[in-house]
């Protein structure tokens, strides 16, 4: 029970200021000059640093099976980030900063979700356990933030980011021996390469980069479009972000096992085609209410559950940590190239024709998925070895 409550505590930590970066800080960039290319670079460069470094944190765990030190490693690092904040007025100065953390907090994702799934065979039911703890730390901070961001000097949110930090590292420091780690495998790992020669593997992750890119591009821009262009306030902005990973949290809790009930491809697929549906009205509607609703519907948590499970389908405990890895490195490549055609798309034209770009993509993304993914793979037919 210790072992459980010190793994859900330190993941819920780690996630918290992730809730600052997307959610407030494009906002207070807005406010000191910063384009839209610049604020997107706060998506981009930790995307890229994701991309090279999650498959490397995750071939350090299945070699090594101790996730402890790399996560405390990466706790302190965000807790120094963000007390650096608060000295800092160059917009440049702030992307360069979470640059910095996002080399350590690059670990997270391979390392919590490869401890969730090595232990639970139902690998959907465990993605969706991890989300919801990760869910439930980013809206902890967002709810908070929003008050704090609406009412205080915007250094209290870089306070409040360093504060889960230092927590964090003080959970992993008095967890549990056994906890955070795993047991070597004694089965022969195919490495990265191996696991990217695998067409399954190859497939997974194309359509994660094209529905990250879908999902990130205007998203990124999101609480900007509703405070500049919509005239909402920065409350609104932060209640919605709260909202959306409070609804993300819930969605997890049941779309994990769902995949394990109908098989991963129905629910990847149906994620895409939210998306599709979603920017669609959003094209058409600027009522406040109306968007910020749509916003807060928990998406995400369709495509990403299925293809965190799939990736576990796919591969053994010798390479989970690695598989998982390269899958959160094709989501961090969507997710900075998002953010970085939308910042373009925007600075040329209007944060509406942002809109339009990822509708077009996530369409793609429904009839790719559809057509490229293997049939749907439920819990008992992974247990007979079927893929």
């Amino acid at each position: 029970m210790r072992r459980r409550i010190a793994e859900q505590l330190s993941t819920a930590l780690a996630f918290g200021p992730t809730g600052i970066i997307w959610a407030f800080l494009p906002i207070h960039l807005r406010s000191l000059g910063a384009s839209y290319i610049l604020i997107s670079l706060m998506s981009l460069v930790p995307a890229v640093e994701t991309i090279m470094l999650s498959p490397l944190w995750g071939t350090m765990l299945d070699r090594t099976g101790n996730g402890r030190r790399i996560l405390l490693v990466s706790f302190i690092a965000q807790a120094v980030g963000f007390s650096l904040l608060p000295f800092l007025n160059n917009p440049a100065e702030y992307v360069l900063v979470i640059s910095l953390v996002g080399l350590f907090s690059s670990s997270f994702i391979p390392i919590f979700a490869a401890l969730a799934t090595v232990t639970n065979p139902r690998h959907g039911l465990a993605i969706g356990r991890f989300w919801v703890a990760a869910s439930v730390g980013y809206a902890s901070v967002t709810l908070v933030g929003g008050l704090l961001y609406q009412y205080e000097p915007v250094d209290y949110l870089f306070l409040l980011g360093t504060v889960y930090g230092i927590f964090g590292a003080l959970v992993i420091s008095y967890a549990p021996k056994d906890a955070l780690t795993m047991t070597r495998s004694v089965e022969r790992p195919r490495g990265v390469r191996g696991l990217l020669r695998q067409r399954n593997i190859l497939v997974l992750c194309i359509l994660s980069v094209a529905v990250l890119i879908s999902a990130s591009a205007f998203n990124n821009f999101f609480t900007v479009y509703l405070v500049n262009t919509l005239n909402g306030s920065r409350l609104t902005a932060g209640f919605a972000a709260t909202a959306t990973t409070v609804l993300g949290a819930l969605a997890y809790r049941y779309v994990g096992p769902l995949n394990d009930r109908i098989g991963r491809r129905p629910v990847f697929v149906l994620g895409a085609a939210g998306y599709t549906l979603y920017y669609t009205v959003l094209y058409f509607v600027s009522n406040i209410a109306i968007v910020t609703v749509l916003w807060v519907l928990p998406i995400y948590p369709l495509a990403q559950s299925a293809s965190a499970a799939l990736m576990s389908d796919y591969t053994t405990t010798a390479d989970r940590g690695k598989g998982l890895g390269l899958l959160e490195s094709a989501l961090s490549l969507g997710g900075g190239l998002g953010p970085l055609a939308g910042g373009l798309i925007a600075d040329s034209s209007q944060l509406q024709s942002v809109i339009v770009f990822s509708l077009v993509v996530a369409f793609g993304t429904v009839v790719s998925s559809y057509a490229l993914l293997g049939k749907r793979v439920t819990a008992p037919e992974i247990a007979d070895g079927v893929n």
